[in-house]
């Protein structure tokens, strides 16, 4: 088949996460060759017209989604794959209506809080109510960019001795410097885990748990994967943060809940092709959901493609697999 890599252009100054895709493309090109398909890779951003000729042009079989962010914000994530849709081309990963649903942390909290998925508390600028019961510690995160987008230590903050007003303050001080939306989130204490999907002729596959460990992390130190435990590969918070796929038989009950509430999310949310689901396990055994991740990174590093190893499938097998679901949908 002709396939398209199509990808997010690349700014004159791209930071760590953003050059990824271009890893992400070379893997993946890679595989589609030793699957026998010609590929083609197309670049793109908001000249949406420039994007639909070339397609036209180029005709492909399947297109595989790699836009992660246009413009420099990942709030325009859903723009391609309706592009795709309105054009009648087969693409890799989720619809548009599912990247809308999830890569928007406020709609996603709150279509899973009305689903009855666990997710913690949160606070915005706009309603400036709490969501569910205050907590003592909140982080604040980015509404719409991901990658752990402006998260370090100083993100995890004790509220206890702080307003609501002080702590919309903070939001809207990050907001003024980022220029992106903040949110204030319950801060889930706790272990981590990742839960990775791929789609299968019976419906999800879910890939072995993963667990991401904090090793040495000092007391007074927040236990989270910020930015430098994902992207400066020199940090000691990169080094650290490990991740295993061995637990001890204590944990079978655990896991099969994690398995199925990530399970829970994909069929609720309409998932296609790969999805990846973030969780927390607080220090009483409850597993809250932190994100739902469409379309997740496939560099051959990445930790979805590590729990697809870990069920026997090579790098190459994979994406054999996210392509033929594209041609089911």
């Amino acid at each position: 088949m002709r396939i398209i890599l199509l990808f997010n252009e690349i700014s004159a100054t791209p930071t760590i996460d953003e050059q990824d895709v271009l890893s992400q493309c070379d893997a993946i090109e890679n595989a589609l060759r030793e699957l026998k398909h010609d590929t083609v890779r197309l670049p793109c951003n908001l000249n949406l017209q420039l994007t639909r000729q070339a397609l036209l042009q180029l005709q492909p079989d399947v297109v595989f989604n790699l836009v992660e962010s246009l413009e420099g914000t990942d709030r325009l994530l859903p723009v391609i794959p309706l592009l795709l849709e309105s054009m009648g081309i087969a693409f890799t990963g989720s619809s548009s209506h599912a990247i809308l649903t999830t890569s928007g942390k406020i709609i996603a909290k709150q279509w899973m809080h009305q689903a009855g998925l666990p997710t913690p508390a949160w606070l915005t600028v706009t309603s400036g109510v709490w969501n569910g019961k205050r907590p003592a510690r909140v982080i604040l995160k980015a509404v719409w960019e991901h990658a752990s987008f402006g998260m370090d230590d100083s993100a995890v903050v004790d509220c206890r001795q702080l307003s609501d007003e002080q702590l919309i303050t903070l939001l809207e001080t990050r907001q003024s410097s980022t220029g992106k939306m903040w949110f204030a989130e319950q801060f889930v204490d706790g272990r981590e885990f990742n839960l990775t999907l791929l789609a299968g002729s019976a419906g999800p596959e879910v890939m072995p748990p993963a667990e991401i460990q904090f090793v040495d992390f000092p007391p007074e130190k927040p236990r989270i994967v910020g930015y430098a435990a994902k992207w400066h590969a020199e940090s000691p918070e990169y080094s650290n943060t490990p991740r295993t796929f061995a637990f001890p038989e204590d944990d079978t009950l655990l896991l099969e809940s994690l398995k199925q509430l990530a399970t829970d999310c994909w069929n609720r949310c309409g998932m296609e092709g790969y999805a990846r689901v973030d969780f927390r396990v607080d220090s009483a055994g409850t597993p809250w959901v932190l994100e739902i991740n469409a379309n997740p990174c496939l560099s051959p590093d990445a930790g979805f493609v590590a729990a697809a190893e870990m069920a026997g499938l090579n790098y190459t097998r994979i994406i054999d697999r996210i392509v033929r679901d594209a041609l089911n949908h």
